[in-house]
């Protein structure tokens, strides 16, 4: 069998595009998922334990002194924007989810786009080839 020898000149950049967007969606789809699920967690988790200092006081002599120390530390808004995030539960976890992977999926096909657009300026990739004999004589 004779070899020759190919060269590569240059890559189209729309398929490159593509699949880096693909592997780089499918790739983030496991981590984007745990992210966001922790995301959430955190969210609620640190809104009870902002909702636990409204009512935060001591006893001096008998009289309980109680004092909302939401409100001295202005953290109602922090706490409204909380409550608006832990309240959409799994669907945000997912949503957000989504929106990591098409993020990634998208720098995967910038990077993509990049290497190629850099290899059809500047590479030139040898390739040594062989025939390959069909299947149905070699039974």
């Amino acid at each position: 069998m004779q070899k020759r020898t190919v060269v590569i000149r240059r890559f189209t950049l729309a398929p490159l595009a593509q699949w880096g967007f693909i592997a780089g969606a499918l790739a983030a789809c496991f981590p984007a998922l745990v992210c966001s699920w922790l995301f959430f967690t955190l969210a609620r988790n640190l809104r009870a334990l902002l909702m636990s200092w409204r009512d935060v006081g001591f006893e001096i002599l008998g009289q309980r002194l109680s004092f909302n120390l939401l409100e001295m530390l202005k953290l109602e808004s922090i706490m409204q924007t909380l409550t608006g995030v832990a309240g959409l539960g799994l669907l945000g976890i997912v949503l957000l989810a989504l929106v990591f992977a098409l993020g990634l999926g998208v720098f995967s096909a910038l990077v993509m786009l990049l290497l190629g657009a850099f290899y059809n300026t500047t590479g030139r990739l040898q390739v040594e080839v062989e025939p390959v004999e069909d299947n149905a004589s070699m039974l």
